[in-house]
């Protein structure tokens, strides 16, 4: 384990919507010791959390704060300090299992020059979790349980809990707090419990701090005064702040988040190891594009694309010679140059369109929600307490992925679409027959070359361009703020409109340039 550390919050003011929740706190955290911070339901004591976690910077829009929060070991100096969290509704990875959780954790330790304290499964053991078990069929004490061994597992020398006993019944709350105990005294860190439930928290506290919204202040409570913390903690009077301002439209929020979004890629992609930062682990790299490709390019995604192409192929092959004019007089002229037609506008235009739409509504949809669920369940900010950037696992794979996806699920869509043509013109022509309709579809799209059609750099241009527009959309919508699942709603309805107006500009664009 990590050697416990001091934590001092030096001159420390905070401000959150306009009201002080802090000013000017000085005071020390002992190293190795249990401290409970008090305070009333929305006296500021998760914001302070984060604050101390990293997660908030200092002018983070409606939360800002002047001062320092420092971490120090008198007997190391020199050595870094991770500082982890066990969020109030865990965090944990749902598309892995416990064991990878806990695993994921060992391999973003902050010191790979020293083997970790244990193996996952020995973690998994302590804890009593069992290992297989995914965490969304888990009990919520088992998935607590599995938040703490994780968090412990990364080595912190500072473990932050966050509300540890919220909604929970008093017998179950009890046995958190023991538990809680357990762990602290078991290794050599520093615990720090925010909470309000501090009949039952207070009995394994070494140390207490009152966190005062009438006051701002975090002030040290002797333990001889413990038992008139009830009437200390006053409740929150909520007071509309002087300086706030009419919320921005929804639409022009969501552009600018999606311009920050695209400036982000930007600077990734002039600056590979800048966006991947912190620890980063290929092995985990690659397990996260296999989660997101297998999210946007599954069978359901193929049967959704092929039957796409189906409509296609049908609707513009047998309508174009069920209503062709003049019938018995033209139809032996125009055939050959109909059917021509036909494979030229299927694949240079009506399957590319109608698919790279298709696959912005459906595939942009579940990235959206796959990152959304990820902010708004603490995911995200879990990856940042492990000293990973989330672009390292979340924006480079979906890139990776769409980038893969787009042009195979396109494919499919084109062949089937070839197919149901043939199909078609079998069934309205008999006498002529496959050959006859092989020998002409293509007559506009052969080359030299018998691996690929005319024109096929620009509908792979037009793929690629959609894939990766798609995809930057939807993970800066995704990744943007959420407070309820009406945010992560109204991110995926957003996702889908926008991304669909950006399909349409680039093959709009492209037509201008290609035609």
């Amino acid at each position: 384990m990590g050697a416990s550390a001091s934590l001092t919050l030096d001159h420390l003011s905070v401000t959150a919507n306009g009201r002080v929740l802090l000013h000017d706190t000085s005071l020390v955290i002992p190293a190795g010791k249990l401290t409970v911070i008090l305070g009333g339901s929305g006296a500021g004591k998760s914001v302070l959390l984060r604050i101390i976690a990293g997660l908030i910077p200092r002018d983070a829009g409606n939360v800002r704060f002047d001062g320092d929060v420092r971490i120090a070991d008198a007997a190391e100096p020199n050595r870094e300090h991770r500082v982890g969290i066990v969020f109030q509704n865990f965090a944990l990875f749902d598309e892995w299992s416990a064991k990878d959780n806990v695993q994921f954790a060992i391999d973003h330790r902050p010191d790979f020059r020293q083997p970790p304290a244990h193996a996952a499964t020995q973690w998994l053991e302590e804890l009593r979790v069992d290992a297989a078990s995914r965490p969304a069929m888990m009990s919520g004490g088992q998935r607590q349980r599995l938040a703490i061994a994780r968090t412990l597992a990364a080595q912190p020398s500072v473990v932050l809990y966050d509300e540890p006993t919220s909604g929970l019944d008093p017998a179950t709350g009890v046995e958190v707090a023991k538990l809680i105990a357990l762990t602290h005294h078991s290794h050599d860190q520093t615990s720090i419990v925010v909470t309000h439930d501090y009949s039952t928290l207070l009995a394994i506290a070494d140390h207490c701090l009152l966190m005062d919204w009438a006051t701002a202040s975090l002030s040290e409570i002797p333990r001889d005064q413990w038992p008139e913390i009830a009437s200390r903690l006053r409740p929150v009077q909520l007071i509309q702040p002087q300086n706030s301002q009419q919320d921005e439209p929804v639409a022009f929020d969501f552009v600018a988040a999606i311009g920050r979004g695209w400036l982000s890629m930007g600077t990734t992609i002039g600056g590979w190891s800048q966006s991947v930062g912190g620890r980063f682990e290929w092995s985990w790299a690659w397990r996260f594009f296999i989660h997101i490709l297998r999210l946007i390019c599954g069978p359901s995604s193929w049967g959704y694309l092929a039957m796409a192409g189906a409509i296609v192929g049908f609707t513009s092959t047998y309508f174009t010679f069920r209503f062709l004019p003049f019938e018995l007089y033209t139809k032996p002229l125009l055939i050959e140059d109909l059917l021509g037609s036909v494979g030229f506008a299927l694949y240079r235009i009506l399957v590319p369109v109608l698919a790279t739409i298709l696959i912005a509504a459906r595939c942009g949809a579940a990235i959206a929600a796959d990152v959304g669920v990820k902010r708004y369940g603490s995911q995200v900010d879990a990856l940042r307490t492990l000293g990973v950037r989330p672009a390292a696992y979340l924006l480079w794979p979906t890139l990776a992925a769409f980038l893969v996806a787009t042009p195979f699920l396109e494919w499919i869509a084109f062949v089937v679409a070839r197919w149901v043509s043939l199909a078609c013109f079998i069934a309205s022509h008999p006498q002529l027959g496959p050959y006859f309709w092989q020998q002409h579809f293509t007559r506009n799209l052969q080359t030299d070359s018998t691996w690929w059609y005319m024109g096929a750099g620009w509908v792979l241009l037009k793929s690629v361009a959609c894939g990766l527009g798609i995809a930057g959309i939807a993970y800066a919508a995704g990744l943007r703020p959420k407070s309820s699942a009406g945010d992560v709603s109204a991110a995926i309805t957003a996702t889908v409109l926008w991304s669909t107006l950006y399909v349409l500009l680039v093959h709009f664009t492209v037509a201008l340039l290609e035609f």
